[in-house]
């Protein structure tokens, strides 16, 4: 048994509805234990510094007493930020499939010490969400596999004599999502649930394309949530050392509704300008995704050793790619993270509305009472 064991009561075998709850699960085994300042309501906010880097464009301009001269014009992050949710407002998505599928991956990775050796493993899950209008939501989870990260890594691994990698689960006997087989979970006809809140499909579709006014619709339920919040620490459920800001509540349901929900093209630009303009909220350009694809990134966090949350977002498309988290220094209790490099990401492969249905295997359904895992 070594440093990273799952608990039981912290990593259930059947994963949350709400893959932001996994994550945050999966951040406290990380941490020992120890409750971070992020709640399972607002997902995990957590990542590292970056420094705004800018795009450079040739303009002529005219020279006194002679002919053009050429100047180089900068454009900043914010712009590059800007240009990307104005493609994605005007991109026409067509929103009569029978069904909006999300594809990601969940990628995480932590350090292992083995007889006296450390390295660093990386695993993965593959989570793809199933939801339409009128229809129950369907989520199927893959283990893909945990590898030792890099060469280096992997050196360290043969010398330690090559444990067997079970994710997050070293002596694999309690994986959430065992590696090979595939887990289905079943929800009903929902849209999105947090805490007190649950939105339809349909909801979700009307949500407004205006920054302010989505800030402001989504602000109208946050008095509903706080009391939530409030009556679950009292109460002494499993909950945040301290009511979490509003603005920061806010980050974490922004962040679900590029994450996890089927909202239009102009929704999704929305909250991309709503979050960046909220308060401490950064723009970076030339932020790398796990996948070693380059975007411009809005982010949250980094300050005082704590970690930072990069929303990475594609140039040219507006598409998200990936949301992820990186622990700019190490700390004494978060010593199972490697400080400068992506520990945790949700990695977006598909997201789009198809007539395609998910494949049920024969013996798992909505009806079905036990876990359904082959």
């Amino acid at each position: 048994m070594n440093e990273f064991e799952l608990i039981d009561d912290v990593m259930p075998d059947v994963p949350s509805a709400d893959p932001g709850k996994a994550a945050e699960a999966r951040a406290r085994v990380l941490n020992g234990g120890r409750r971070r300042r992020v709640s399972a309501w607002t997902g995990v906010l957590v990542a590292s510094a970056a420094t705004v880097a800018v795009i450079g464009a040739i303009a002529v301009v005219p020279r006194l007493g002679g002919g053009p001269v050429a100047t180089v014009t900068q454009t900043s992050a914010e712009e590059v930020l800007s240009a990307a949710a104005d493609r994605m407002a005007r991109r026409q998505e067509a929103t009569g499939g029978r069904y909006w599928r999300r594809e990601m991956e969940q990628v995480y990775r932590q350090r292992i010490s083995v007889g006296g050796r450390e390295f660093v493993a990386e695993d993965r899950v593959r989570d793809v969400r199933w939801n339409g209008i009128d229809r129950n939501q369907v989520m199927v989870f893959s283990g893909l596999g945990t590898r030792p990260f890099t060469a280096a890594d992997r050196a360290e691994w043969e010398k330690a004599g090559s444990p067997r990698l079970c994710g997050s689960d070293t002596d694999c006997r309690n994986d959430m999502i065992p590696v090979g087989k595939t887990r289905y979970l079943f929800t009903g006809k929902k849209g999105l649930e947090q805490s007190t809140l649950e939105l339809s499909v349909r909801e979700l579709l009307d949500l407004p394309h205006d920054p302010a006014e989505l800030k402001e619709k989504l602000l109208s339920y946050w008095p509903a949530e706080r009391e939530a919040m409030k009556k679950s620490m009292q109460s002494g459920s499993a909950g945040p050392s301290e009511l979490p800001k509003q603005d920061y509540w806010l980050w974490g349901l922004g962040e679900r509704l590029l994450l996890d929900a089927p909202t239009t093209p102009g929704t999704r630009a929305a909250a991309y300008r709503m979050l960046a303009g909220l308060h401490g909220v950064r723009v970076a350009d030339g932020i790398r995704d796990v996948e070693g694809r380059v975007g411009v990134a809005i982010l949250r966090g980094g300050a005082n050793g704590e970690g930072e949350e990069q929303i990475v977002i594609d140039r040219e498309t507006g598409d998200l790619l990936a949301t992820q988290d990186v622990l700019p220094v190490p700390t004494a209790d978060q010593g199972n993270i490697p400080p400068g490099i992506v520990y945790m990401s949700m990695v977006i492969k598909k997201l789009g509305w198809t007539d395609d249905e998910p494949v049920i295997p024969e013996g798992c359904g909505p009806d079905q009472k036990e876990e359904c895992l082959r």
